[in-house]
Formats: C-alpha cells, sequence, structure tokens
C-alpha cells in the first residue's frame, strides 16, 4: 500500500543542506579551480594537436576565423580558403570547433577570476553580540548557497 504526500516540500523543511562554513566553501572552491584549470589545460591541448593537424599558424588561424564568421562567405563549400595551394583546406567545422573551444577556455578563465575573487574576500570569523550578555564574541560564519551553487560547487 502507498503513501501519498500532500506537501512535499515540508519534508525537508529542518534540512539545512545549504548551509556551509567558510572552510568547507575554500575547500570546494580550490577544487573547482584546479578542476577548471585542468579544464583549460584539456582546451589547449586539442587546439594545439587540431592546428599542427592541418597545418594552421597563428596568421591563418585569423584570416580563417574571420572569413567563417562572415555570414556572406559561403565558406561552408571548402572551396575558397585563400593562401597557398600546398596548406591544407580546412573543414568549416573545424574552425567552428577552434572558436567554441576558445570561447570555452575564456569563460573557464572568467569563472577562475571570480572564484578566486570570492576566495580572497572570504571571512574566517565574524563578530556577534552574544545574546545573554551583550559580549562581543567571534564565530565561523555560515553562508547560504542556493541549490544551483552547491551543484557548481560539487556539495
Amino acid at each position: 500500500m502507498g503513501y501519498s504526500i500532500q506537501r512535499p516540500s515540508e519534508l525537508f523543511e529542518s534540512v539545512r543542506y545549504n548551509t556551509k562554513t567558510t572552510p568547507d566553501l575554500r575547500v570546494a572552491m580550490q577544487k573547482k579551480v584546479k578542476e577548471l584549470v585542468a579544464r583549460i589545460e584539456d582546451r589547449e591541448g586539442r587546439m594545439r594537436r587540431i592546428r599542427a593537424e592541418y597545418q594552421i599558424d597563428s596568421e591563418r588561424l585569423a584570416a580563417l576565423v574571420i572569413q567563417f564568421q562572415n555570414k556572406k562567405s559561403e565558406f561552408v563549400s571548402y572551396q575558397n580558403q585563400g593562401g597557398s595551394p600546398s596548406e591544407a583546406i580546412v573543414p568549416a567545422g573545424v574552425i567552428a570547433n577552434l572558436i567554441k573551444e576558445g570561447e570555452m577556455i575564456d569563460s573557464e578563465r572568467g569563472q577562475i577570476r571570480k572564484l578566486e575573487l570570492v576566495l580572497r574576500n572570504l571571512p574566517d570569523s565574524e563578530l556577534y553580540n552574544h545574546p545573554e550578555t551583550g559580549e562581543v564574541l567571534s564565530r565561523q560564519p555560515l553562508h547560504q548557497l542556493t541549490d544551483d551553487e552547491l551543484e557548481y560547487l560539487g556539495f
């Protein structure tokens, strides 16, 4: 026989899963920074391999990206890429991949900058007034995180 729950959100009202201490947050953020750095290195390695495979130097890459981003270029036909005849023809999908990888690297670097900014500014302690004596004491701060933030940091 099954049970019917009328208000499932009330089952978890007393669970404080989204409250984390500063040390917990520091560890999770430092771990996330390391993951992002590794992901960037992996992406840069893939980009180097692709550029080596298709013999794309910086100058040629810039020209191909400009041509790819020009909507009227008919670049998807692979026929008119400029350069010398000895240069390998680069499929449009390869250029799209290089562009997307570059955008992802920029995004991940932005995430690293944001995480490092937060890490530098996380307080180790906070002052509060004791409710009975009024004495000023220090305690470890608690941080309320959203479900998305918890998931992003791997909690």
